[in-house]
C-alpha cells in the first residue's frame, strides 16, 4: 500500500509532463490563447525581445483570422502561416508525426523549422530590433511575402501591439476545438477569454 502510495503521484506527474503539448509551459494551469503561447515560446525558444515575438504573433493573425481559420478563404494555402505550394505539402507532411495540421504543435512546430533553417539570416536581426513596426515589416516581407493587395501591414502591425499589450481577446485558444458538423475538431476561442469578453459587456 505504501509503494503505491508512493509510485501513483511520481507515475501522474510523469504522465502530465509527457503529455504537455510542445512548446507549452509544464505549470500551465488554465487554457491559454494561440498568440500568448506563441509570443512565449518565440521568446524562450528563439531569444526574440517580446517586439518581434509579437510582431511574428500579429502576422499570423491576421493571416488566419486570429488564429480561428486556418484554411485561406477561397484559397488553397493552410496553417497559421498560410503555407502555400511546397511549403504547404512540407507542412503537412510535418503535421502528420506532430498531431494533425490543426495543432499548435504542428504549426509552431513547423515554424520553428523554418525558422532554423530558411530564416535564420532573418531571424537574426529580429533579435536585434525593439521596433514591433519594423519587426512586422521585416516578418511580412521576408518570411510570409504577401501579395500586395492583401498584404495589408497596418492591420498586422494592430494585431501586434495588440498582443504586446497582453490582448489576447477573440484568439483562438492553443488547447481548445469545436466540433463542426463533421465531426472535425476546429480552433476555437479560450473559454476564459470568452468569459471575459463577457464579463465587459
Amino acid at each position: 500500500m505504501l509503494i503505491t502510495r508512493l509510485c501513483c503521484p511520481a507515475l501522474l506527474a510523469l504522465l502530465a509532463a509527457c503529455s504537455t503539448p510542445p512548446g507549452a509551459s509544464r505549470d500551465a494551469a488554465i487554457p491559454v490563447s494561440v498568440p500568448e503561447r506563441l509570443m512565449q515560446d518565440l521568446e524562450t525558444d528563439f531569444s526574440l525581445p517580446p517586439e518581434s515575438a509579437a510582431a511574428i504573433a500579429g502576422n499570423l493573425a491576421h493571416e488566419s483570422g486570429n488564429f480561428l481559420m486556418l484554411q485561406e478563404i477561397n484559397g488553397g494555402c493552410y496553417g497559421y502561416s498560410q503555407w502555400c505550394g511546397a511549403r504547404k505539402q512540407a507542412f503537412r507532411r510535418f503535421a502528420q508525426a506532430h498531431g494533425g495540421q490543426q495543432t499548435y504543435a504542428a504549426n509552431y512546430g513547423y515554424l520553428s523549422y523554418e525558422l532554423k533553417t530558411r530564416y535564420a539570416s532573418m531571424l537574426d536581426r529580429l533579435r536585434s530590433t525593439r521596433d514591433v513596426h519594423v519587426a512586422a515589416r521585416t516578418f511580412m516581407k521576408e518570411f510570409l511575402r504577401p501579395a500586395p493587395k492583401t498584404a495589408n501591414l497596418p492591420r498586422r502591425i494592430r494585431f501586434a501591439e495588440r498582443f504586446l499589450s497582453k490582448d489576447f481577446l477573440g484568439a483562438a485558444c492553443y488547447s481548445h476545438a469545436e466540433t463542426d458538423a463533421e465531426g472535425v475538431h476546429r480552433p476555437a476561442p479560450c473559454p476564459t477569454l470568452k468569459a471575459a469578453a463577457a464579463g465587459k459587456g
